[in-house]
This record gives structure tokens, C-alpha cells and sequence, in this order.
């Protein structure tokens, strides 16, 4: 993080006093004000909300947390982030994922586009939830997936789309679960995933080790590509003491075919 930012950031949060919970506007272009609002939400000791301008563009020039190469300020607190269709995407020749939510954070976010995230968009040890979020055009560099959920993760009526994860050296997906994952009316598509070794699993949509539960969801046009063995690839790939139930589940154009589970998923 440059000195200006952190010096902006830094007497953005000494003015600003801990409340038992308020709501924050969020000019058009004005990242620093909003990685200030998440730095406010933290101390406060009640629910904060934030609004971003409608149809706003947000670039992240630089990281906010250098520490977990982060985009925004990890999430601790209670957030309603209300994205009003704006879009949140990096802008940089640094690395990093947009956003974070630690354990114990509680964070709601809506009607929010989150994309060009290098590091993959999201890390989830909390209790998050997605309601007409767009996660698209990232990609993931040295980290296991685009998505990364180990608490509880919500998503409704969203997008997770365009995103590439290449050369993969460990089990990875487009989502990982180790949590509780639930999907609903939502989509998976055109995602691509490749793995430096055979012996890894690859999933071009979601690689479940925790509990994950799928309603109504589309997952078309994902690949997972192999140099030489389709072993341990599909699209929904679920490994160890994964556990899941799926109705309405659509899956098609999926390379390579999908896989028992995922067929069974369907079913």
C-alpha cells in the first residue's frame, strides 16, 4: 500500500467515530472511501451499511491489507454492502483478491459485479452472503480457487463466470468448499481450470470437501483440461467427507464429461 493511501486511510478512520452502526455513502470512483467505510465497520459494534454509487466503477490500484494480498480491508465485523450494480474490480500491476471476511464477520452483499481480482475474488471464514453478485473475469495465481469459502456461504440469484485458474499445483475449483456452501438460482459458467500434475483434482466449478447444497443452479461450459489424464477432473467434483444434495441441478457442455457425482447431483 502506498504512504498516501495508508495516510488517507488512517485519518479517514481517527475522525471517524465508532457508532453502534450507521450507513455510509460511497462516492463513484472512490476506493479509498470505501476501504475506509470497511475499516469504520470493523470498530463499530453494530451493523453498518454501505452504499455504493449506482452504476459506480471501483478500481483497486493497490492492496489494502499487503499482509493477505488484498484488495479491500479484510471484513470483521457486521456489513450490508449494497453494490447498486456498481463494479468492483483491481487495476494494477500488484496481485491480489478483492475481498475477505474473517471468522466471526457477518457480511451481506448485493447487486455488485467483482471481477479482474489476481489472486482469485474472494476468501470466506465467516458468515457471508451473495445476492445478485456478478464473480467474473478473475483469475487465480497460486491459490486454489476464485472462490474460497471455509465458513458459511450463501449465494443467490448470481454469477460466476470467465474466471481462469492455470497450471494449478494443488486440489482446486472454481469454488472451493471446505464449509457450508449453498447455490441457488444461479449459474456457473464458461469457467477454465488446467493442473500442473495428473494426481491433482480439478474442478471447473465447484470442488467440495464440506457440505454443499445446490438449488436450481446452471452449470454449463466449464472446462477442466488435462494434458494427458481426465482422472480426478469434472465440473462438480466432490472429495473426502464432502456431503451434498442437489435438486434442479442443470448441467450441460461441461469438458470433460461430468463426473459420477455430478451427474448424481443432477438427479
Amino acid at each position: 500500500m502506498s504512504l498516501s493511501r495508508a495516510f488517507s486511510l488512517l485519518l479517514m478512520t481517527a475522525v471517524a467515530p465508532v457508532l453502534a452502526g450507521n450507513t455510509i455513502d460511497i462516492a463513484d470512483r472512490d476506493a479509498d472511501a470505501l476501504a475506509a467505510a470497511i475499516h469504520q465497520a470493523n470498530q463499530s459494534t453494530g451493523e453498518t451499511t454501505i452504499r455504493l454509487a449506482r452504476g459506480g466503477l471501483y478500481f483497486l490500484a493497490t492492496a489494502a491489507d499487503d499482509a493477505r494480498e488484498l484488495g479491500l480491508p479484510t471484513i470483521t465485523g457486521k456489513v450490508v454492502l449494497h453494490g447498486n450494480d456498481a463494479e468492483l474490480r483491481r487495476y494494477s500491476n500488484e496481485d491480489f483478491a478483492l475481498l475477505a471476511v474473517a471468522k466471526g464477520g457477518q457480511v451481506h452483499i448485493d447487486s455488485l459485479t467483482m471481477a479482474e481480482g489476481s489472486r482469485g475474488a474472494l476468501v470466506n471464514h465467516g458468515d457471508l452472503w451473495l445476492d445478485r453478485v456478478r464473480v467474473v473475469d478473475n483469475v487465480a495465481k497460486n491459490v486454489p480457487a476464485i472462490i474460497e469459502n471455509y465458513g458459511r456461504l450463501r449465494v443467490i440469484s448470481s454469477e460466476i463466470s470467465f474466471n481462469q485458474l492455470a497450471a494449478t499445483q494443488r486440489d482446486a475449483g472454481t469454488v472451493l468448499n471446505y464449509g457450508t456452501l449453498e447455490l441457488a438460482r444461479s449459474s456457473i459458467e464458461s469457467n477454465w481450470i488446467s493442473r500442473r500434475y495428473d494426481s491433482l483434482i480439478a474442478a471447473s466449478a465447484v470442488l467440495n470437501l464440506g457440505e454443499l447444497k445446490l438449488v436450481g443452479v446452471s452449470i454449463r461450459e466449464n472446462t477442466a483440461n488435462a494434458d494427458q489424464d481426465n482422472a480426478a477432473l469434472g465440473a462438480i467434483v466432490n472429495a473426502g467427507n464432502g456431503a451434498y444434495e442437489g435438486s434442479e441441478v442443470t448441467l450441460e457442455n461441461n469438458d470433460p464429461v461430468d463426473t459420477v457425482t455430478a451427474a448424481r447431483l443432477a438427479n
